[in-house]
């Protein structure tokens, strides 16, 4: 993780007299902190070579794009192990290891009557974090976005060095159904989300007398 931070500091410090170049670059580590990057991306935001307004603007948009991008993943996912799994050489190494299972007893095992209850009940579910931390937020923000649904969502991805990729394929998953929010609140939330972290953080720095612009 520190290792990727100062990698990102050190090229946006080298781009930060070229406005344009800068903006690039800090829209791209934007999308990749929503789809796979776990960094608090807003970071970049502390450097004066581009007006504060216009770094905000970028960062919604990149969370937006990176948004719109994780709220199709998990069903492609889905959809292609599902394809894969009817695949003959895939079926055939099933049927190969329920046999070893039953020849060995392991089919009497508590594990496998697991496995196969989720299988049965959930084939493409996925599995609960193991981390306490990451079991207790993905509780507390499924339950919360059920029962706020996209301004929940807003209020989550506003706070300040949260990581975007685990709330936001929290959502996604919660939201495979599309029966709590569409493409455009999904993608219209985190862009407003993203600026509204990056004025929060504005006005924090603001607070410790550290003026951007």
């Amino acid at each position: 993780m520190a290792d990727i931070l100062d990698q990102l500091m050190d090229y946006l410090e080298a781009n930060q007299t070229d406005p344009l170049t800068y903006l690039l670059l800090f829209f791209l580590f934007s999308v990749a902190a929503a789809i796979f990057l776990p960094i608090p991306v807003e970071i970049g935001l502390i450097f004066p070579g581009v007006s504060f307004p216009i770094k905000a603007l970028d960062l919604g948009l990149g969370k937006s794009v990176g948004a719109i991008a994780v709220f199709y993943i998990p069903s492609k996912v889905g959809a292609a192990a599902r394809r894969l799994s009817r695949w003959g050489p895939i079926r055939h190494m099933r049927a190969l290891l329920g046999t070893a299972a039953e020849k060995s007893g392991f089919d009497k095992s508590r594990m496998y009557k697991r496995l196969r209850r989720r299988r049965l009940a959930a084939p493409m579910a996925p599995a609960p974090p193991k981390w306490g931390w990451l079991r207790w937020l993905s509780r507390k923000s499924e339950g919360f976005v059920r029962r706020y649904g996209i301004i929940a969502m807003y209020i989550i991805m506003s706070v300040p060095g949260m990581i975007d990729t685990i709330p936001l394929y929290i959502f996604s998953i919660m939201n495979k159904e599309r029966t709590l929010m569409t493409l455009r609140d999904f993608a219209l939330a985190n862009f407003l989300a993203g600026i509204n972290r990056a004025f929060i953080i504005f006005a924090l720095l603001e607070l410790l007398g550290i003026r951007l612009f």
